[in-house]
């Protein structure tokens, strides 16, 4: 299925007419955002199933050693009250 200029163009006409002209830009900014956001995570599965994905396990346990340091502060916090 190929979509063409006209096709195009009466889509974005019909979105004009629903949303307005004001809106338009922002719908299109959420829209690109939405396919980065989804092509960024078909990578980050790909990587993971080949084993190549070092940055996710490294940012994975940054998080669980902050999730540590703020367990022990609160139980330090409980034990000093």
């Amino acid at each position: 299925m190929h979509i063409g200029l006209s096709e195009l163009l009466l889509i974005i006409v019909l979105v004009l007419i629903l949303f307005g002209a004001g809106k338009f830009p922002k719908i299109m900014e959420n829209f690109a955002e939405g396919i980065k956001v989804f092509k960024k995570s078909m990578n980050e599965n790909n990587d993971k199933t080949k084993g190549k994905n070092k940055k996710s396990s490294t940012a994975k346990a940054t998080v669980s050693s902050k999730r540590k340091a703020v367990k022990s502060s609160k139980t330090k916090s409980k034990k000093t009250k």
